[in-house]
């Protein structure tokens, strides 16, 4: 089954199949007519969803081979939710429990956000990603 990454090849079989009909459409209008096909306002926003998808791919595959190799991946705190803070990786979001924070419990987190830290990996089952920075403090204080 095709899926939205197969929208060019989509396109130029949805030409074929009109141009042996006798219907001649231009490229472009192939491109948009395949985005309405699934779903998207027009061949731009689909285009963005697909390239979104790929580095998404390519976050996780970078990742999963950080968390084999037992390494700290950078990421910045940009925000709080409900038990935790997100993370941003890089093309890839994690969810840091507020347990994981730091050693001792923070009362101002405030400081936190929107600067580098290191976490580790602690669980990764697509989409979902889990870090947390105490374990990587906790690391540098045995050494």
């Amino acid at each position: 089954m095709r899926d939205f990454r197969d929208a060019k090849a989509m396109a130029r079989t949805l030409r074929e199949a009109l141009a042996s009909k006798g219907v001649t459409i231009s490229n472009s209008e192939s491109l948009e007519l395949t985005a309405r096909m699934l779903g998207e306002r027009d061949w731009n926003t689909l285009a963005a969803a697909i390239e979104a998808s790929r580095r998404r791919d390519r976050a996780w595959t970078r990742l999963e081979g950080v968390q084999a190799r037992n390494e700290p991946v950078t990421g910045a705190i940009v925000g709080r939710v409900k038990g935790g803070f997100t993370v941003d990786l890089g093309d890839a979001s994690a969810f840091l429990p507020g347990t994981q924070v730091d050693v001792r419990p923070v009362r101002d987190w405030g400081e936190l956000v929107g600067h580098e830290h290191r976490f580790a990996i602690l669980k990764m089952d697509r989409p979902h990603i889990v870090v947390s920075r105490r374990a990587i403090l906790e690391q540098s204080a045995r050494a």
